[in-house]
């Protein structure tokens, strides 16, 4: 499996962790809410559906933001997995198994993967946001969704879908595959910042 695909749905997160929306927000003001309202750390669970397993696949841990380029999952259950973007580098450490990978981005899959989502937000990038998907954000006084398909079918992802309640972070988000895999999150602000240099240390090995 490749590197990217471990840590696809992981860097998708950050696309909705650290903002909120009201009903009469635009896309641009989203945006701007994502930038200048960071939240350095926030946990998640996850339920993977796929093909190949008969149960689902179940995951938790921290996502921590360091913007405008450093990001890093820390998946801590079912065993400890570093993943994380900085720049056009993509790095992934599995401390269980002493295995590590650094990979190139921003060709390829990478094109309609949730990193160039992630990256576009934080940087306020609504050109490149547009360029790459059909936006789709409704509202209304109870909750809002963000739905983002890819212009170009030249990646895994066939959709990616976020929702929070009016006025509140993103509490949920959903990515379907291509080939039908789902991965579906629970979001939540977690207390205190973590070390995000320390983490990315230790992804590089130092």
């Amino acid at each position: 499996m490749k590197m990217t695909i471990n840590f696809l749905s992981g860097i998708a997160l950050f696309l909705t962790a650290v903002g909120c929306a009201s009903a009469e927000d635009s896309l641009l003001s989203l945006m701007k809410k994502l930038k200048s309202e960071p939240t350095p750390r926030v946990a998640y669970e996850e339920t993977r559906h796929l093909k190949l397993m008969t149960e689902p696949w179940h995951g938790s841990g921290y996502l921590y933001s360091l913007p405008p380029e450093l990001m890093i999952r820390e998946q801590i259950k079912p065993e400890r997995v570093l993943m994380g973007i900085k720049g056009d580098k993509a790095y992934y450490f599995d401390s269980v198994k002493n295995e590590r990978h650094q990979q190139d981005l921003g060709s390829g899959d990478e094109l309609n993967s949730p990193v160039t989502v992630f990256k576009a937000l934080v940087n306020a990038d609504e050109a490149l946001l547009r360029s790459l998907y059909q936006i789709d954000f409704t509202s209304s006084p109870q909750d809002w969704t963000m739905e983002l398909k890819p212009k170009h079918k030249t990646g895994s992802v066939s959709k990616i879908i976020v929702s929070g309640q009016s006025d509140q972070q993103a509490n949920k988000i959903y990515i379907l595959q291509e080939d039908g895999d789902t991965s579906e999150f629970n979001l939540q602000k977690a207390a205190g910042g973590g070390n995000v240099n320390k983490l990315y240390k230790e992804l590089l090995g130092e």
